[in-house]
């Protein structure tokens, strides 16, 4: 799941292909619509519903090879996959992902990212009583503010982050990772020093290669390709 650079900015389907390059069956999720970039739509309350169809068209489009459905998303992607990990984990609901895989995680629930807000030339102006999703109709578990309990999820977590994100804090990521820690429940955490929201390209590669060992390991049957 893409981040708020929107579903059409192409990094979506470069990662979908590079995963199916190593026999995955991967869905690009384009939660917030398909304006065309950089005038996509905004991340303004969203229904969480949308990903948990696609997590159940994906395991029933898959169903005759028993597939396992990991989670994959980066910025406000990784934020709306682990607290949809942990929404369904809470709600004991079978779209439960087997795995989820984040890059610059936030470690609370951000507000509506709306684009026109970044025209005015000055610092972010979002609205923080404006929630970026719902879930079940409702706000009360999505509420801009609330520090994402990541570890209500049963499932393995992986984590990369770049140390001078300019974006989003790696202190977001080291609290998030402190937490999980703290309740048992530790991430793979790697986080790269120098590198900024978006990794350089050698940091990039080796983020994801370690990013499909991790998936490797914990969708497939035996644990190999």
């Amino acid at each position: 799941m893409h981040g708020s650079e929107g579903a059409l900015a192409g990094w979506n389907d470069v990662t979908c292909a590079m995963l199916a390059a190593n026999g995955f069956a991967a869905l690009a999720h384009r939660y917030n619509g398909v304006g065309d970039y950089p005038e996509h739509r905004n991340i303004d309350d969203v229904p969480l519903e949308g990903t948990v169809g696609a997590l159940e068209w994906l395991r029933d489009a898959t169903a005759e090879w028993a597939c396992k459905i990991g989670l994959f998303g980066a910025s406000r992607g990784a934020e709306k996959a682990l607290l949809l990990a942990q929404l369904l984990a809470e709600d004991g609901h079978p779209a439960l992902p087997a795995a989820v895989a984040v890059h610059s995680p936030p470690d609370a629930i951000w507000p509506a990212y709306i684009f026109s807000d970044f025209h005015t030339g000055k610092a972010w102006a979002g609205d923080w009583a404006r929630p970026a999703w719902s879930w079940k109709g409702a706000h009360e578990r999505t509420r801009p503010g609330l520090p994402l309990a990541a570890e209500h999820y049963p499932g393995p977590i992986f984590l990369t982050q770049g140390e001078a994100d300019q974006v989003w804090s790696a202190e977001m990521a080291h609290r998030l990772v402190a937490r999980l820690t703290a309740a048992g429940r530790a991430p793979e955490a790697h986080f790269f020093d120098g590198e900024d929201h978006v990794l350089r390209s050698p940091a990039n590669d080796k983020a994801f290669a370690m990013r499909l060992a991790f998936l490797i390991r914990t969708l497939s049957a035996s644990g190999s390709r």
